[in-house]
């Protein structure tokens, strides 16, 4: 059930379509954090334009997206290698019976 919500970012109104109940609550809870990332700004760098504190925050979350996904990356990894290890510890006990 997609519907068109607003979301106020920077003071500015976005008309934007949330195709979920729970996309909308991302873009929400997403939109809350970007505003709060700019006061952060606003009270830093109280002279830099809106498109430099928006730019700052654009690479905050970027370099913190880009951490999460390496970490995902090697957990996964991590996982698979766990898993295989597992699997062969198992045939070895059923082959040993």
């Amino acid at each position: 059930m997609e519907r068109t919500i607003t979301l106020k970012i920077a003071g500015v109104d976005f008309h934007v379509k949330a195709s979920s109940p729970d996309v909308e609550s991302s873009m929400r809870t997403a939109a809350e954090e970007i505003n709060r990332m700019m006061d952060r700004y606003d009270q830093k760098y109280p002279d830099k334009s809106l498109t430099d504190k928006l730019l700052f925050v654009t690479i905050t979350q970027t370099v913190y997206r880009l951490q999460t996904q390496g970490k995902y990356t090697a957990l996964a990894n991590e996982g698979s290698k766990l898993e295989s290890e597992l699997s062969s510890y198992l045939e070895g006990i059923k082959s040993d019976r």
